[in-house]
């Protein structure tokens, strides 16, 4: 099942897969899928988009001016990393991917991982207030789906 905007830039893919609570879980970031089709649990990801991180630090104005010196930031920046990544999922595994509000707006932002370093950085910027409704159904379906 699909949850998404009314663009089509953002979104969660959410549907039960093989195995005992396992569900298929991506991002759509940007319009494109992130993340693998390999089922996994994704409570703590679903909790940790129900509590969205707010963060205040212009730095991440960064990302309009310069997408790459701004992955580099989330990188090396202890909190700014800790408190945005998104790392508890398996079928992300192979992806960088942070999310947090700031200035109002939600942003997530993914580069798929490789030794080249030359993958596109997706971003999606919506307002919190549209994010919302689609977190809460992607929760509720995965919930009622267990």
């Amino acid at each position: 099942m699909r949850f998404v905007d009314d663009d089509g830039q953002f979104g969660l893919l959410v549907s039960p897969s093989l195995g005992h609570r396992m569900f298929r879980f991506q991002f759509i970031v940007d319009g494109k899928l992130v993340g693998d089709s390999e089922g996994c649990i994704i409570g703590s990801v679903m909790t940790q988009l129900n509590n969205r991180p707010y963060i205040d630090d212009e730095r991440l104005g960064l990302l309009d001016s310069d997408p790459a010196e701004f992955m580099e930031l989330l990188a090396v920046d202890e909190y700014l990393h800790d408190s945005t990544i998104v790392s508890s999922v398996e079928s992300l595994d192979r992806w960088t991917v942070y999310c947090y509000v700031w200035a109002g707006r939600f942003f997530i932002v993914a580069q798929e991982v490789s030794t080249r370093g030359d993958e596109p950085i997706l971003v999606s910027s919506i307002s919190e207030a549209a994010v919302e409704p689609i977190v809460d159904a992607a929760r509720s379906y995965w919930l009622k789906s267990q």
